[in-house]
């Protein structure tokens, strides 16, 4: 399976400085730009997309729906299992007020949200049950920051904490050959 993943556009709360996960923000005039931008960069690779997915919330759906219209591709398909980890009682505040814990939240739970390992999970299962349904398509996901990295650490064998640091860009798009179900980057590595 080709796959073609893509970070939402600029939202409202990311322009502020606020943390989002599973919170929902429009996008920002420049995020609609983004999302154009990254139409027309999907459209210069030549890649006919087959299918497309995106997690349900606003800010995917939003810019998964621009590049769809553009490139005259069907309606995505919402997955809940592609949506950003939840940082439960951070959502809405400021991104520094969520204070450091050692070791980070690989298996601690943010308080009323998720650890990045519930998260990895129900990312690498909605990316599965994808390949399952096409193993020779092109599908374009767009989704979040957290999901392309667990995407990205299980594909590449690395550590999904060392890349959490990582930034993943909103006009990023990150085009990998799946051949094989992908594994938690988290289960596999304990």
């Amino acid at each position: 399976m080709k796959l073609l993943i893509t970070r939402h556009g600029q939202a409202d709360d990311n322009a502020c400085g606020i943390t989002m996960g599973q919170r929902d923000s429009k996008l920002t005039v420049l995020g609609v730009r983004q999302a154009e931008r990254k139409a027309l960069k999907i459209k210069k690779l030549s890649q006919k997309i087959d299918r497309v997915y995106t997690s349900d919330l606003g800010r995917s759906v939003q810019t998964a729906q621009i590049i769809s219209d553009i490139l005259g591709l069907q309606k995505a398909t919402s997955d809940k299992d592609l949506q950003e980890i939840s940082f439960g009682k951070y959502e809405g505040l400021p991104y520094d007020a969520i204070p450091h814990i050692e070791g980070g939240y690989m298996k601690v739970r943010f308080p009323d949200g998720e650890s990045n390992e519930i998260m990895a999970t129900r990312v690498i299962n909605a990316v599965n049950r994808i390949y399952e349904a096409g193993k020779d398509a092109c599908v374009l996901i767009v989704t979040h920051s957290g999901p392309i990295t667990v995407i990205l650490a299980s594909y590449y064998g690395r550590d999904l904490q060392a890349m959490l640091d990582d930034k993943i860009e909103n006009e990023e798009i990150v085009e990998l050959q799946v051949d094989r179900k992908l594994a938690n980057p988290i289960s596999e590595k304990e």
